[in-house]
């Protein structure tokens, strides 16, 4: 089986490293503060959502740990 990668709308033998680090929870609220302090009307918690949901599924995933 093939599996290709992508990066935006551009294919990729791998993903550049910077695509695949965690971000720091931390680092992920500062960055929300700073936008909604920007007078963002987005949605509250966008980045947080974000830099959980390019994490590895299998690390929050509920159904093994009885939720």
């Amino acid at each position: 089986m093939v599996t290709q990668h992508f990066v935006g709308n551009k294919p990729v033998e791998a993903f550049p490293p910077e695509a695949i680090r965690k971000i720091p929870d931390d680092v992920l609220t500062r960055r929300e503060l700073n936008r909604l302090s920007k007078g963002a009307d987005k949605e509250p918690g966008a980045n947080k959502r974000a830099g959980v949901a390019s994490r590895d599924p299998a690390e929050f995933d509920t159904k093994r740990h009885g939720g």
